[in-house]
Parts: structure tokens; C-alpha cells; sequence
């Protein structure tokens, strides 16, 4: 059975891993790697919403200032989209990304570990992924 933290912390990996090679990289393949996170991050916010955020309520949490939180990161990445070779809109998109798994991650995953059993979180995990394959 696949867990749902595990499903979506490699996801977040994920996007921490492109931004590493974005930064090291030049010219096209940089554009190429700004058009990646990009895709990624929609992909990523989507399938949250549609997964585990419809949930939060079951373990104590209040989903609304994530989704508010993935407002400002679609924002910032539509602003990237329109500026693929942008850097400075490009790194503030995956740092504020960056930011808010990272929060997730520290914060509120040991309060949904707590209350989520092996089925739900095989179901969420389920969920997440098909969301995001929809959202790419």
C-alpha cells in the first residue's frame, strides 16, 4: 500500500531537485528546466487540493490557509510562465514552493500521521497521483 505523505514528500523532493539543476544550468536547457517546475508546482497544488486538503478537516487542520498559500504559488507561477527565462520570478515561485512543503512537511504531517490509517492514506495516495496525472 503506498502512503500518502511518502507520495507526496517525493513530489516535493522532486521540484527541490529540478530547482538544484535549474540553478546550475544555462541558457535552454535552463529555459527548459523553468518550464518543468513550472508544470510540476500546478501539477503538485492540483492534486493537493484534490486529495489530501479535502480531508484536512479530519485531522484537526484547517486546509484553508494552504490553499490559500497554493493561491500565491499559482500566482507566482503564472507569473513565471509568462517569464520562463526570468530568474528572479522563477526562483521566487520554488522558494515560496519551497517554503510552504517545507511547512507542511515539520508541521502538519505528525498531526495527520497521527490520525490517518494504512487504508485512507492508500486511498489519498491514489487520489494525489491520479489528480496530478489529470492537472499535467
Amino acid at each position: 500500500m503506498s502512503d500518502v505523505l511518502a507520495t507526496i514528500k517525493a513530489d516535493h523532493d522532486n521540484v527541490k531537485s529540478l530547482f538544484g539543476k535549474y540553478k546550475a544550468a544555462t541558457g535552454s536547457e535552463k529555459v527548459t528546466l523553468a518550464k518543468t517546475l513550472i508544470v510540476e508546482i500546478k501539477a503538485h497544488s492540483a492534486a493537493e487540493d484534490a486529495s489530501i486538503y479535502a480531508d484536512y478537516s479530519k485531522f484537526g487542520l484547517n486546509a484553508a490557509s494552504n490553499k490559500q498559500e497554493h493561491a500565491e504559488i499559482n500566482k507566482l507561477v503564472a507569473d513565471a510562465a509568462a517569464a520562463s527565462s526570468n530568474d528572479a520570478v522563477i526562483t521566487k515561485a520554488v522558494t515560496t514552493f519551497i517554503a510552504h512543503s517545507d511547512e507542511e512537511e515539520s508541521q502538519q504531517w505528525p498531526l495527520i500521521k497521527a490520525k490517518l490509517s494504512a487504508s485512507e492514506s492508500a486511498t489519498l495516495s491514489t487520489q494525489f497521483v491520479n489528480a496530478k496525472k489529470s492537472a499535467a
